[in-house]
């Protein structure tokens, strides 16, 4: 045999393996880079990332080429080999052929030029993007062909269509997938996670309850409503008339202090009447995201809460709202209070009653079912069915509580801990 009948098909094998390289990279660099990356680029006014963004919004017509270019290579690489050997070592050649080229393939045409593309996907997707223009046009008739082959099975098989997740449920996800592999900070992921949930949180979930509510009745003396206001740590403050819950206004500090100073101080002709604002309700139905939204349009900060019957249930803040985002704010004026969720010994954590569900799942990382109650005594409240008693011991899925304190009806402490780690102890 001559030299050169070796040589050609030898070159011809080698080249058609670095051609399927080509194709496994650029498929693996082209689909792992991340949209987000692509459309930063874009705007910063990257050719190539426009190019790709183009490429990427065909994603069947893409992989069809991809797929077509390297099957094709491959098959003919492998054709190539088996005829050689068969020529120079007989019907086993098949054999080694078949040997050889699968090692060569795997390695250099697979695992190799995809690992590299997963680590450089960026890199390697913005250069292949201009080639695969004109290698989608050339194969366009072929891919077309197959992609109506395919899609004809697939309808046979079934007439389903896959559920896409909305671009808030996206970044959600990638949220929590940063946060659990250590790329993210706790009070990052919270401050994010209670971004995307404004739309998902009901007001009642973060107003303040009635019973908490700092209000005055608008018949006592009015030297006593300014002690009141002056030693209140809210500017706003609820007046009521004959009962808590018939709020007749709102009183602000700052139109007390202007209308003490045009009396020279003369607390007791105060008419405290004329400086209520008139009170704005609203249902407790109502989103943070729709709230704020309208605390943003009509320059307000302080909103009653009512219920489906018109009954008075709380209030809510602008900071309320922005607490749900940024944790706890507290001024100069607030009292520093003890923190309302404390791990004791053992793993539990002793919990204010009145801590919400949402708070207590942030806080813990926990995912603790609410049992459509918004705090700790509601979820206890459900699963007793009664009042209990101080040491009554209740389950909640995997975790187990305590009624460690109460005050009448109301269940102020409750000890919580895991039943896994209860078991362990």
């Amino acid at each position: 045999m001559e030299e050169g009948s070796f040589l050609v098909p030898f070159m011809s094998v080698m080249g058609l393996i670095l051609m399927s390289a080509f194709f496994s990279g650029s498929e693996t660099g082209m689909t792992s880079v991340s949209r987000e990356k692509i459309h930063k680029l874009k705007m910063e006014g990257n050719k190539r990332a426009v190019i790709l963004s183009q490429l990427r919004e065909d994603k069947e017509r893409l992989i069809g080429a991809i797929l077509l270019g390297n099957n094709v290579v491959n098959i003919g690489a492998s054709a190539i080999a088996t005829a050689l050997a068969i020529r120079y070592v007989g019907e086993t050649g098949v054999i080694y052929a078949t040997a050889v080229m699968t090692v060569l393939v795997l390695i250099f045409a697979e695992v190799l030029p995809k690992t590299y593309a997963v680590r450089n996907a960026e890199s390697v997707a913005l250069f292949v993007a201009p080639v695969f223009v004109l290698v989608t046009k050339v194969l366009s008739p072929l891919t077309n062909a197959v992609q109506v082959v395919v899609n004809s099975t697939l309808n046979l098989l079934s007439n389903e269509t896959a559920e896409s997740m909305t671009g808030v449920e996206v970044l959600r996800g990638a949220v929590d997938m940063y946060h659990e592999d250590g790329e993210m900070l706790k009070d990052d992921k919270d401050m994010l996670s209670g971004i995307l949930n404004l739309d998902a949180t009901l007001i009642e979930d973060v107003m303040v309850h009635r019973s908490e509510m700092a209000s005055i009745s608008i018949d006592e003396p009015a030297g006593k409503i300014v002690k009141f206001m002056a030693n209140s740590s809210h500017t706003r403050v609820p007046v009521w008339k004959e009962a808590p819950d018939k709020i007749i206004g709102i009183l602000h500090a700052k139109d007390v202090l202007r209308a003490i100073e045009k009396l020279n101080g003369d607390k007791k002709n105060l008419d405290i009447k004329s400086l209520l604002h008139k009170p704005w309700f609203v249902p407790e139905t109502t989103t943070l995201k729709n709230q704020l939204k309208v605390f943003r349009e009509k320059q307000g900060h302080f909103a009653l809460v009512v219920d489906e019957f018109g009954n008075l249930t709380g209030l809510v803040t602008l900071e309320d709202i922005i607490e749900e985002i940024v944790g706890e704010i507290e001024d100069e004026h607030d009292k520093p209070a003890q923190s309302r969720i404390r791990k004791s010994k053992g793993g539990a954590y002793t919990v204010d009653g009145d801590v919400s569900i949402r708070d207590l799942n942030r806080e813990l990382e926990w995912s603790m079912q609410d049992y459509n109650a918004t705090t700790v005594a509601g979820v206890v409240l459900h699963i007793a069915q009664e009042i209990p008693d101080v040491g009554d011991i209740f389950e909640a899925d995997e975790f187990m509580l305590k009624v460690i304190k109460k005050s009448g009806t109301k269940i102020t402490r409750v000890q919580i801990r895991k039943i896994e780690e209860a078991s362990a102890d």
